[in-house]
């Protein structure tokens, strides 16, 4: 093989892993993960408006880009893991910022990090033996919960003061869901941790 050949091989190669990297539902995810750290910073310059507005937008846009990724064919093993990630990060760095400001109890971020490291070492351990695991129903509904807990606090420093016990009941049920899901998530995987 030449040069001119090998050289054509490379780029092909190269082109192929940059559009599987950025490719519109991927970037959907790379664009949530970058609005997490505008929304928490517009939380510390208390410009909670805006905070809430783009915490909306990337909440959105978790519902297409999956959607994006099967009608276009453009599902990779990367993109399950970024859209998982993406909301992980995007919720946790919001509710710690609402643990500071005493909206929430700091055993309730504890307890999402504990579980979504131990689901990050099922992942890991199944990616080694070439498996991509995909989130559970269960885990879908812990998001949700967890979404929703976020949109109430941020009503609630936006001035609807009456908005608190509903609050203060959602910190259970996302509890519920984050202990739940992640046993469960687990369990149905747990062949993946003999290895």
């Amino acid at each position: 093989m030449g040069k001119g050949s090998v050289r054509l091989a490379c780029d092909k190669k190269t082109s192929v892993h940059h559009s599987v990297v950025f490719n519109i539902p991927n970037t959907i995810s790379w664009l949530r993960i970058v609005a997490t750290a505008l929304i928490v910073l517009f939380l510390y310059l208390k410009m909670n408006v805006l905070a809430f507005v783009l915490f909306l937008l990337a909440s959105v846009s978790d519902c297409f880009d999956g959607y994006i990724a099967r009608k276009t064919g453009q599902v990779t093993n990367l993109g399950k893991v970024l859209d998982q990630m993406s909301d992980k990060i995007l919720i946790t760095s919001v509710l710690v910022i609402f643990t500071e400001k005493g909206l929430t109890p700091g055993w309730l971020v504890v307890a999402m990090v504990f579980r979504d490291t131990l689901v990050s070492i099922v992942r890991i351990m199944a990616s080694e033996g070439g498996k991509i695991v995909a989130a559970n129903y269960l885990g879908k509904l812990k998001t949700v919960s967890q979404m929703v807990l976020v949109i109430g606090l941020f009503l609630q420093i936006l001035g609807f003061s009456q908005l608190r016990f509903i609050n203060s009941v959602l910190v259970y049920v996302t509890m519920f869901f984050t202990v739940l899901s992640g046993i469960v998530y687990i369990y149905q995987n747990r062949e993946h941790l003999n290895r």
